[in-house]
């Protein structure tokens, strides 16, 4: 560790971790069956709607961006790509839910477009850590992070918002809902438009991004034992974008452009039985997306997907301590390829997976003090061998102390996406139908406290996970001369700890903070490890909230981010070579002025020391940003 980032991490050793409220009143779903933090076997995080609007946070990258255990590597301009990378996992190995829609996109190698959602129509974000196969399936090799819409509530409500600042950028939209006990509605929508900056290191033209969403919601309740719930969720974007200079090997000043476009919808409904004892629920849903590539204004490729899911659970409750869940999950999945045939290949084709999950899930109290959870899945797939995927924990609440103890241990799979089997670029990429699924067991512990009553909250974890099969999609092969991909040998092995501490200094003041450490590495190809790329082994980030009195509000956002590598190709015939990423720490504030009960005005300076930093080798990011903007509700 530098002298730098000990310097960062000093206060958040000293101090430990939280949660983002009362841990007694939030459910999560870690488990099949939603329960309380306090009963579940794992690190968990929770973002509430009050937070989100305190940071300022527009879309999910900036937000999850600041949360332990999670690095994002944005490809350069706003808008640009923005993976995430869970405990060291790839960008395709946490499984994102939206409403209880799985949202990971076979058609971009089942990962989560993350700069297209914007986080104004977000209730609630949930993180639960390590690996939940054995709930969720394949993709839940690192965790879940499930993403709750807000609802209609109350009166009927019409709420605007709009913001606008540096580089040409604007955003705008609004929603109208309401409900009761019995039904409730909301309808909303949101446009972002930004010229955007220069994402490669030379040169002057800036890659513009824009993207609409619109999303509704509604639910009704037949009767006091039933419910069903609807949700749907459209994304239509254009992200302008540059590409490699191959005759440098670097990024440079290119007309790029991808469209995607993206629709998620949902239907739930639920019943209680034999006065609660037993609860069905069934489940609908359905995923269409499209991303059609443009070379120069020309169409240059695209790929497109189509998913529907039926999942049914029945959860009994064998007693108030006891409950038992048994689920079968059927999902069938297209993959659609379209590109320009030559004497290279054929990149068109369509392909087709179908899979089918059964799951057992238990939670027992023992007791006012141990809680243990158990799962096992087993997944019947018409293309892999099939898989097991399993995971047990316990929780133990020290009687009268505020602290509970967690450990768990559990084995996630993930599958081999589309692209990585039957994807094809001429004279660049060659996909591998023999591909076996990842497969990776996580050991974990940890403790939360809750001092002073309630002003303190503590929370520490340790995991050490060790991933098979993992798949390199830059394997080169000497006959094709093309790159493609295929199961490593020897294990992968992700090793580190987390600390969170929620500090309620005063009624006016609160702190937040965190610490991550990560060791990655992953085979070398010879026997021995090497360090695996855009992982940085340490983050930090620090969250003051003050509000002086009732209408104001003052924020402080820094996040440290530790030097990572990254692979640079250079031009052929010149071997690929590791990079590094230096350390940068970013800093933002904010400030917010209630006008009246529903009138609200804010403003914030991002990356206020102009740090100049890469967080993927070669692509430029923004510098110092400002932005203003309302919020107001009728």
């Amino acid at each position: 560790m530098t002298q730098k980032s000990l310097f960062i991490a000093l206060p958040f050793l000293l101090s430990g971790t939280a949660l983002a409220e009362n841990i007694e009143t939030i459910e999560v779903t870690g488990t099949r069956t939603p329960r309380s933090v306090v009963d579940v076997a794992s690190s968990v995080t929770v973002v509430t709607e009050e937070e989100i609007l305190s940071r300022q946070a527009f879309s999910l990258p900036e937000l999850l961006n600041t949360l332990p255990g999670i690095t994002i590597a944005r490809a350069g301009s706003v808008g640009g790509q923005a993976q995430l990378r869970l405990r060291g996992g790839e960008a395709n190995q946490t499984l994102i839910l939206l409403d209880g829609i799985q949202i990971n996109d076979p058609a971009a190698g089942d990962e989560v477009q993350f700069e297209l959602v914007s986080t104004t129509e977000i209730e609630r974000i949930e993180v639960i850590r390590g690996p939940l196969s054995s709930v969720w399936g394949s993709d839940a090799v690192s965790g879940v992070i499930n993403i709750i819409t807000k609802k209609g509530e109350g009166d009927l409500t019409v709420r605007a918002n709009g913001e606008a600042g540096v580089f040409g950028t604007y955003r705008f939209g609004g929603s109208v809902g309401g409900g009761d006990d019995q039904a409730n509605f909301r309808v909303g929508a949101n446009y972002s438009d930004s010229d955007g900056v220069n994402a490669s290191r030379e040169g002057d033209e800036n890659d513009g991004f824009r993207a609409l969403t619109v999303n509704a919601t509604a639910g009704f309740k037949p009767s006091d034992s039933s419910s069903l719930d609807f949700t749907i969720r459209h994304n239509d974007a254009r992200n302008e974008f540059d590409s490699t200079d191959f005759s440098t090997g670097l990024l440079a000043d290119s007309d790029r452009v991808s469209n995607t476009k993206k629709t998620y919808a949902g239907l739930t409904g639920q019943i209680d039985l034999f006065d609660g004892r037993i609860t069905q629920s069934a489940r609908v849903t359905y995923l269409d997306t499209e991303i059609d590539n443009l070379s120069d204004g020309a169409a240059s490729g695209s790929t497109a997907s189509e998913r529907w899911g039926f999942y049914a659970d029945t959860r009994i409750k064998l007693n108030e301590q006891h409950s038992l869940t048994l689920a079968i999950d059927y999902e069938d999945t297209d993959f659609r390829q379209r590109g320009i045939a030559s004497s290279f290949g054929d990149p068109n084709q369509d392909q087709n997976i179908t899979n089918t999950g059964y799951v057992a899930d238990y939670v027992g109290r023992f007791g006012p003090s141990v809680t243990l959870t158990g799962s096992v899945r087993y997944d019947d797939n018409d293309r892999f061998e099939n898989d097991t995927s399993w995971r047990g924990g316990i929780v133990y609440k020290l009687p009268n102390s505020g602290t509970r103890f967690y450990a768990n241990v559990a084995r996630g799979q993930k599958a081999p996406t589309f692209g990585d089997q039957f994807g094809f670029f001429a004279d660049l990429f060659l996909g591998n139908p023999d591909l076996l699924p990842e497969s990776s067991v996580e050991y974990e512990v940890g403790l939360s406290h809750t001092a002073f009553d309630g002003v303190l909250t503590l929370d520490v974890s340790a995991f050490t996970a060790r991933l098979e099969n993992e798949i390199n999609g830059f394997a080169f092969d000497p006959v094709t001369f093309q790159f493609t991909a295929e199961n490593r040998d020897g294990k992968s092995t992700r090793d580190g700890f987390e600390v969170t501490a929620d500090f309620q200094v005063s009624d006016q003041l609160n702190v937040t903070m965190n610490y991550s450490y990560l060791d990655a590495e992953e085979p070398d190809g010879s026997g021995g490890l090497t360090r695996e790329v855009r992982r940085p082994k340490n983050n930090a980030s620090m969250f003051v909230d003050y509000r002086p009195s009732e209408k104001v509000g003052l924020t402080l956002d820094a996040n440290y981010v530790g030097s990572a590598i990254d692979t640079f190709f250079p031009p052929f015939p010149a071997e690929s070579r590791a990079v590094t990423l230096d350390d940068y720490l970013l800093v933002n504030i904010g400030a917010s002025y209630d006008l009246t009960d529903g009138i609200s005005l804010y403003g914030r300076v991002e990356n206020l020391l102009d740090e100049d930093y890469e967080n993927v080798f070669g692509f430029n990011t923004p510098g110092v940003a400002g932005y203003a903007g309302f919020r107001a509700r009728f």
